[in-house]
C-alpha cells in the first residue's frame, strides 16, 4: 500500500475512533436547547425580567448573553436560578478581551458561565494575513487567561472570515490551524457560514470537540434570517454532525424579527422534531 493512502488510513481510524469515545462520553444527543438573547435584545431593554421568564416558558434551558445584563448581574443571576435558566456562555468584545479580560472574567463568573465567546472584530483589526496571525496570537493569550480563570474562550463566526485573502488564504482557516485547540474554541453559526459558503455539518465532523457551541440560525431564500425550519439551512445534517463531534450547547438566534417572542416559539417547535435534540430539555415550562 502506497505511504500516502495508508497515512491516510491511519487518520481515518483515528477519527473513528474519536467520534466513538465523544459519542460514549456524551451520549449521543445534544443535551440543552438555549437562546442567543440578541433575539430579543429590544425586548430585554423594555422589561428584562417579564422577557426572560417568557423565553423559560417556551422551553429554552439555557441563554447566552450579547451585552444587555440586567442592571445587577448578581441580582440577573438569582433571576436565571429561579427560572430554571443557566447561561453557559456570554459575547465579550474583542477589545475588551484583549486590553482587559479580567473584569469580563468576573461577569462571566457571577452568571455562572462556563465560556466566554469573541463575537466580532472591526474591519480596521483584519485587513491582513499578518493582521488575523496577530488576532490568533492574540486569542491565545486570552485563552490562556481564561484557562487560569477556570474559563475557556470561543470564537464566533460572521461570514468575512470565509473571504479570501491575497493568496487565497481564508481567514477561518489560518483561525482553526494558528490558534492553540487546547485554548481556542469556536462557536459555529451556521447561518453565517452558509453566507461564507461553508459546509457547516463538514466542518463540525472534521474537528471533534473543537466547537462546544452552535448557533442555530435559518436562511431565507433572499438571504435574511428566518425562523426554523422556514429557511434553507439543513439543520438534520448539521445536529446529527453536532451530535457525532461533541457540540454541548446549541443556541437560537434570529438577528430581525417583528415579533421575537413568536419567533422563538416556532425554531423551538421544530427543534423538538429533530431526533438529534432530547425531548426532556425543550419541553414547555411554567416557571
Amino acid at each position: 500500500m502506497p505511504a500516502e493512502l495508508s497515512r491516510r488510513a491511519v487518520l481515518g481510524f483515528i477519527a473513528a475512533g474519536a467520534m466513538m469515545t465523544i459519542d460514549s462520553t456524551f451520549g449521543g444527543e445534544v443535551r440543552k436547547t438555549g437562546l442567543q438573547l440578541y433575539t430579543v435584545r429590544d425586548l430585554l431593554k423594555v422589561d428584562f425580567e417579564r422577557t426572560l421568564r417568557r423565553v423559560a416558558i417556551l422551553g429554552y434551558s439555557e441563554v447566552e448573553f450579547a451585552g444587555i445584563l440586567g442592571s445587577d448581574v448578581s441580582h440577573t443571576r438569582k433571576l436565571l436560578l429561579g427560572l430554571g435558566l443557566t447561561a453557559p456562555s456570554l459575547h465579550i468584545d474583542y477589545p475588551s478581551l484583549r486590553d482587559n479580560a479580567q473584569p469580563s472574567f468576573e461577569i462571566a463568573h457571577l452568571l455562572g458561565s462556563r465560556f466566554v465567546v469573541c463575537p466580532w472584530l472591526d474591519p480596521s483589526v483584519r485587513k491582513t494575513t499578518d493582521d488575523w496571525k496577530r488576532i490568533c496570537d492574540n486569542l491565545n493569550t486570552i485563552g490562556q487567561l481564561a484557562s487560569r480563570s477556570n474559563l475557556t474562550l470561543a470564537y464566533h463566526n460572521h461570514d468575512f472570515e470565509f473571504a479570501a485573502l491575497p493568496g487565497g488564504i481564508q481567514p477561518y482557516d489560518v483561525l482553526l490551524r494558528r490558534t492553540d485547540e487546547r485554548l481556542v474554541k469556536f462557536e459555529l453559526d451556521v447561518y453565517w457560514a452558509t453566507k461564507g459558503n461553508l459546509d457547516s455539518a463538514r466542518v463540525l465532523r472534521a474537528n471533534p470537540l473543537r466547537f462546544p457551541l452552535v448557533h442555530l440560525k435559518d436562511m431565507a431564500k433572499d438571504g435574511s434570517t428566518t425562523e426554523l425550519g422556514r429557511g434553507t439551512i439543513d439543520f438534520a445534517s448539521i445536529l446529527e454532525a453536532a451530535r457525532q463531534s461533541g457540540v454541548r450547547h446549541v443556541l437560537v438566534e434570529q438577528d430581525v424579527s417583528t415579533d421575537p417572542l413568536r419567533s422563538i416559539e416556532t425554531s423551538i417547535a421544530f427543534l423538538r422534531n429533530q431526533p438529534y435534540l432530547s425531548r426532556e430539555f425543550i419541553r414547555p415550562r411554567t416557571p
